[in-house]
């Protein structure tokens, strides 16, 4: 079988491609989902022909029984889906209406990585050793709060001429929406204490000097310490080790939902493609929360 005549053979062709234009872990999530494929399979290259609704639920079976997690079952059917739309794009596959319909490509609110307005005040305070790692990763974890919430690969990548005054203006590395972020003085004032003091490096941080693969590798070298850090970090400030470099991202959607700012609004200032991605972000209201809330209504509707 020919490459273009299989959805295998044309996602590997995908793969790369990706590779070809620099995107390493969007190619590193297409492999996966390639060689789960091909193992599903029995290395046999999958006809397009053959990619039907009762394939799809074999598939999605022989995944759930290896024991993956819902969300890593949606991540490869929606890799999946991604290739057959490409694919149907490049007239190459038949389009089938829903073909993707009976099997899973949503998100499960699983663990909320939100912490509260307490613990960063917390981390604002704590005190470490003046200059070393610890107190870099401490003042990462509050910048990246501070700017609303923005994921660590995308501030691993930011470029000096991404920096125009106080305004931040970047593409989100995995949407590819193009964001600007004013970047307040309290933010700034972190900046200037983290970014790079190599004048020969493109980028904003020291977590980056080279391009391609080998920038990609030193990306997931940086976030992994960044990672270990945060754990020392949430031990100290009584969280254990739940702290990570996400927990950022969703604190900010968390307390902006808290402050009653509008899901949509949110969803922009995020870069998400929806708002229903948005509010995978949330933490749920506390009881007490919701009964305060109930007592403010029926006060506003039975007032006498």
């Amino acid at each position: 079988m020919k490459e273009k005549e299989s959805l295998t053979g044309y996602m590997a062709a995908v793969v790369l491609q990706l590779e070809r234009e620099e995107r390493p872990g969007t190619a590193h999530v297409y492999r996966s989902t390639l060689r789960s494929i091909l193992s599903f399979t029995g290395g046999t290259p999958l006809a397009f022909s053959a990619l039907t609704p009762l394939w799809l639920q074999a598939y999605q079976n022989y995944l759930l029984g290896r024991g993956l997690h819902w969300n890593t079952v949606s991540t490869y059917m929606r890799m999946l889906r991604a290739v057959y739309f490409r694919a149907v794009d490049a007239g190459l596959a038949p389009f089938r209406a829903r073909l993707f319909k009976g099997v899973y490509t949503g998100t499960r609110v699983t663990v909320k990585r939100a912490v509260g307005e307490r613990l960063l005040r917390r981390l604002d305070v704590l005190r470490t050793s003046a200059g070393g790692r610890l107190e870099k990763s401490r003042m990462l974890f509050l910048l990246l709060f501070m700017l609303r919430g923005i994921p660590f690969v995308d501030i691993a990548y930011l470029r000096k001429c991404d920096l125009r005054g106080d305004v931040l203006h970047y593409r989100r590395r995995k949407t590819g929406a193009w964001l600007s972020v004013k970047v307040e003085p309290r933010a700034m004032r972190l900046v200037e204490r983290l970014k790079s003091t190599d004048g020969r490096s493109p980028y904003l941080f020291p977590f980056i000097d080279k391009e391609g693969v080998a920038a990609y590798r030193q990306y997931q070298n940086a976030l992994r310490r960044f990672n270990a850090d945060l754990k020392r970090l949430g031990q100290q400030v009584g969280v254990g080790s739940s702290l990570s470099s996400y927990c950022a991202r969703h604190s900010w959607a968390t307390i902006a939902n808290y402050c009653n700012y509008q899901p949509e609004l949110i969803c922009n200032a995020m870069g998400h493609s929806s708002v229903k991605v948005t509010e995978t972000y949330f933490k749920p209201h506390t009881d007490e929360r919701i009964g305060r809330m109930n007592r403010e209504i029926l006060s506003h509707v039975f007032l006498r």
